[in-house]
């Protein structure tokens, strides 16, 4: 099985989430990531547990980090806007992701082959789908498997 698939069978089993953390950590090829000290690669490796405990208290939806919930998502509030096109981001980082497409910057490469994404989730969905074919969101009807949630539903 992939990299990915591994890592979360090793945080959907028993074993104390500290226990999960310290060998999954040890075991993973080095994250590109400089994280510094080992409670900010903790906080990291905890996004992958699928662990919420954070709600939202306008709408109920919840987040592993707790920050998420200052991001303006209901107020409308778009404080940062493209400087090439205009268009409004309710988050820096959104904005920073988006100004690469002005850019053609792609800073991602593929492992395998001369692909190159704008993003790294982008660059997953490419290993996914072309070179490992892991397809962990499947149709429970037909059983079509996709790469994302989102493409499974357009399926439906």
């Amino acid at each position: 099985p992939g990299v990915l698939l591994l890592h979360r069978q090793n945080y959907t089993s028993p074993e104390p989430p500290a226990h999960a953390l310290r060998r999954e950590a040890a075991r993973l090829p080095p994250l590109p990531e400089r994280f510094g000290r080992e409670d900010i690669l903790r906080r990291h490796l905890l996004l992958h547990t699928g662990r919420k405990e954070h709600a939202c208290a306008t709408c109920g939806k919840r987040f592993a980090r707790k920050f998420v919930l200052a991001e303006r998502v209901h107020s409308g509030e778009r404080p940062y806007r493209c400087p090439e096109c205009g268009k409004d981001f309710t988050q820096g980082g959104d904005l920073k992701k988006h100004l690469r497409l002005h850019a053609r910057q792609r800073p991602y490469p593929c492992p395998h082959c001369e692909h190159r994404s704008i993003q790294s989730s982008a660059l997953t969905l490419h290993i996914a789908s072309i070179h490992t074919r892991v397809y962990p969101h499947t149709c429970s009807i037909c059983g079509k498997g996709f790469n994302s949630p989102g493409e499974l539903r357009k399926h439906c």
